[in-house]
């Protein structure tokens, strides 16, 4: 029987692509360029990972009087096919931009 699965070698495994996930496995091969580095995920990146519920665009999407955390919401809970809580990401919209600006 073919189960498609096949064994490789790698020196580094990583877990997770969220934004720590890739940028470890990055420094990995830059301190070490033979290195060979395998960076596992879970899902298809469109829905999977810090990056993907919108860690790293949250600042530019909720930008008071141009979006709003309810709009932010909605947008994450239809990126996940629902399975969010609603809750914890509503708290989150609605504190990171006035937290996150450079004074």
């Amino acid at each position: 029987m073919n189960t498609g699965l096949r064994e490789i070698t790698v020196d580094v495994v990583v877990v997770g692509g969220g934004t720590a996930g890739p940028m470890a496995a990055v420094k990995a091969k830059e301190a070490n360029p033979a290195l060979k580095v395998l960076l596992l995920e879970k899902a298809n990146v469109k829905r999977s990972g810090a990056i993907s519920m919108g860690m790293d665009g949250l600042n530019n999407a909720v930008i008071p009087g141009h979006a709003t955390p309810e709009q932010y919401v909605k947008e994450i809970t239809i990126a996940n096919d629902g399975i969010v809580n609603q809750r914890t990401v509503d708290a989150y919209a609605q504190h990171s931009f006035k937290d996150t600006l450079i004074k």
